[in-house]
């Protein structure tokens, strides 16, 4: 192996990664880095006869002494063609200071020996103390199937560890244990490995450390850190003062790398008003939280703040567990301004991308929700204005009651069933107001929505003033159970295909029905359909 860095002792460095606490990425070479695209993939195995890159170390053992901050070697060359650029990033700017704009500037890198660009930047301070390990190369990474990256603390405590041959994976999350993926992607030229909710503290340094194998370059060259002081940095000093306005951000401009951890800052049953802003960027989370109240979640930009993962009932066997964001007994939730996006493959089970249940004047604005079954599951009073909502299997479901305005229900992939309504007699269900249904090209057969009379017998769907595009079936709803419909609540107001023509609902399916002008009318107030309650 060619040594790149300081000459300490050998240790592995393993990371205990997972998608919504820390997320280490580091970067190979100075160059661009290329659009986000996500490997959630086991990852590649070392090429044969690869020689190393090792930043540091002999290959004996131990930890190496951590009393101080070393410097790295300017100007040294990988196998990769990376060349270093001088001393390692500061990253002491005070996230608190850190303008909305700030949280997209940038990657908030710093460069390894060897022309290696790593985030949090080597001697960075003042770091958030959930960061995403980043490593960025001239070209896309792959991951290994063996080795393990580590983080230690500055005396030699082993604090989070990643094992790339592990064979399960699991975190505790919100307070709630869950099954997770492995905890490290491949994001354009990043790998980026996540370490276990809380597993950092306040105030304290550490150090980095990565197998050979367990992170390859473009070019199959495997990275190793084996020392203490290639890749080290502080956390900030204490947690932020006042939690009315938290940021987070990828690049370590907020106080918060991840969502998870700005949401665990705020304390059980919180009632005061917290805006969390979030950076551009993948974050490769599950969100969960419970019983915290007038909490807005906003996004720097619809399409580029991406909470992304994979999460399902296979994975968590239960409803409670097995989504992507879920947030349990809260009120006053805001969701604006993003993206949400399960990505359990089709066949992969029960999956929803955003689960509000309990949820009590909640809204969610502006956002694409992505993901194939279960897409939505509702409960409580929420208002959903110019969202896009993706699936194709009861894609949007619960109790309600779920007032969407201007949104839009996209079919993906095959034909399926819109929406599936549990409410009782006494709420609405699920009422879109001009809403648009479009789908995939070529889907034909879709249905507005589905129910077995025989247990819900009292679900209620409209469709006001909707676009419906050819892809939903003549028939339009699907009834099983064989018991009356006479409390059935199916019905639609003068739907229009995309050209505008009204669509023909002489064969709709028996039990639903087509509403009156002052009936839909009726519908149009929100404070209708969700019990008194107008959405801000």
């Amino acid at each position: 192996m060619t040594r790149l860095g300081p000459p300490e002792t050998a240790s592995s460095f393993q990371l205990w990664i997972r998608p919504l606490a820390v997320s280490l990425v580091m970067t190979f070479a100075c160059g661009q880095n290329a659009a986000s695209t996500t490997d959630v993939e086991p990852g590649m195995s070392a090429s044969d006869g690869a020689d190393g890159i090792d930043l540091g170390g002999d290959d004996g053992g131990g930890h190496g002494s951590a009393e101080e901050d070393g410097d790295t070697s300017p100007g040294a060359t990988s196998p990769d063609g990376a060349t270093g650029g001088g001393s390692s990033g500061s990253g002491d700017g005070s996230a608190s200071d850190a303008s909305a704009a700030s949280l997209d500037a940038g990657k908030g890198e710093g460069p390894l020996a060897g022309g290696a660009m790593a985030f949090p930047p080597p001697n960075g301070k003042n770091m958030c103390p959930d960061p995403p390990l980043r490593i960025t190369f001239s070209g896309p990474p792959s991951l290994g199937t063996s080795g393990k990256i580590r983080v230690y603390g500055a005396g030699g405590a082993d604090v989070a560890t990643v094992d790339m041959a592990g064979a399960t994976f699991s975190d505790t999350i919100g307070g709630t244990p869950f099954n997770t993926v492995r905890p490290a992607y491949v994001d354009g030229n990043d790998a980026v490995v996540y370490l276990k909710a809380h597993a950092l503290a306040y105030g304290q340094t550490y150090y980095v450390n990565i197998d050979s194998g367990a992170i390859l370059g473009p070019s199959g060259t495997p990275l190793a850190i084996s020392d203490a002081t290639s890749w080290r940095f502080t956390t900030a000093a204490a947690a932020p003062s006042s939690l009315s306005s938290l940021s987070v951000s990828l690049n370590g401009s907020g106080e918060f790398c991840s969502v998870q951890g700005a949401v665990d800052a705020l304390p059980a049953g919180n009632t005061s008003a917290s805006t969390i802003t979030i950076g551009t960027g993948v974050f490769h989370e599950i969100v969960h939280f419970a019983s915290k109240n007038n909490v807005t979640l906003i996004g720097r930009d619809r399409a580029a703040t991406i909470l992304e993962g994979v999460n399902n009932n296979t994975m968590n066997p239960s409803t409670s567990t097995r989504s992507l964001v879920g947030i349990d007994s809260s009120s006053g939730l805001v969701i604006d301004t993003m993206t949400i996006h399960n990505l359990t493959p089709q066949g992969g089970s029960q999956a929803e991308a955003l689960r509000l249940q309990n949820c009590d004047r909640c809204v969610v604005r502006n956002a694409n929700i992505a993901s194939l079954q279960d897409t939505l599951l509702w409960s409580g009073r929420i208002y959903a204005d110019s969202c896009t909502i993706s699936g194709n299997v009861d894609f949007v479901w619960g109790t309600g009651a779920a007032y969407f305005n201007k949104c839009v229900l996209k079919t993906v992939g095959v034909a399926g069933f819109n929406v599936q309504a549990r409410n009782p007699a006494s709420t609405y269900g699920y009422v879109f107001v001009d809403s648009t249904l479009t789908a995939d090209p070529g889907i034909t057969g879709d249905m507005l929505g589905r129910i077995d009379d025989s247990v819900y017998p009292t679900s209620q769907v409209a469709y006001v003033n909707c676009t419906m595009g050819s892809q939903i079936s003549a028939a339009g709803w699907t009834i099983t159970g064989g018991a009356s419909t006479s409390q059935l609540r199916f019905s639609e107001y003068e739907s229009v295909d995309p050209s505008g023509a009204p669509i023909d609902v002489s064969h709709r399916a028996v039990g639903s029905t087509q509403l009156t002008a002052p009936q839909a009318a009726s519908m149009r107030d929100p404070t209708v359909v969700l019990a008194g309650w107008q959405p801000p």
